[in-house]
């Protein structure tokens, strides 16, 4: 089944608070804590395939994000970005694939103790590339962006590997397997 694309305006986001800048100690620490919280909650990788299949493994979770808007939402901060998850392990000289994830979130965030904790996370609920939900989830301006990187995944993906290579002790050009 064909489904069409919205374009231009059709693709506006329809939250309202406001999008404010933030400097680039802040951006380090909320992509930390977006990065922290993805790679660690239970909720998110208790049902991944490695983790369930081959413990033996020692399989963990890595990701990479892609920031798209801050907004404020006193006295939290909602954090839109594109994530990419892999589950990943190491078996003899090659990186193990497991369960992966990957598209537009929101996270609501707020700073305790001088640092920024994820108290919830947003993602988009309809099929057929999320438009509906994610321009949802963004500002006018924040949804467009965030539909354009949903199909980014493959980049992001290439990033991951690298880190989860680089963690496991693996030389950059180890073999992926699933």
């Amino acid at each position: 089944m064909l489904v069409p694309r919205l374009s231009g305006s059709d693709l506006a986001g329809t939250a309202q608070e406001q999008v404010i800048s933030v400097d680039s100690s802040t951006r380090t620490a909320l992509m930390d804590a977006a990065d922290h919280f993805l790679e660690t909650d239970p909720a998110r990788s208790e049902y991944g395939y490695l983790v369930n299949e081959k413990p033996a493994l020692h399989p963990r979770m890595f990701c990479h994000e892609d920031l798209i808007e801050v907004r404020r939402k006193d006295p939290q901060l909602l954090v839109g970005l594109i994530a990419w998850c892999e589950e990943l392990a190491r078996s003899g000289h090659t990186l193990v694939v497991g369960t992966g994830y990957g598209g537009p979130l929101l996270l609501t965030m707020q700073s305790v103790n001088g640092r920024f904790i994820v108290q919830h996370v947003d993602e988009p609920t309809d099929g057929a590339g999320y438009e509906s939900s994610t321009r949802a989830l963004f500002s006018p301006e924040g949804a467009p962006r965030a539909i354009g990187l949903e199909g980014a995944g493959s980049d992001l993906e290439k990033e991951i590997y690298a880190e989860a290579r680089r963690t496991f002790g693996l030389p950059q050009d180890a073999e992926v397997v699933s």
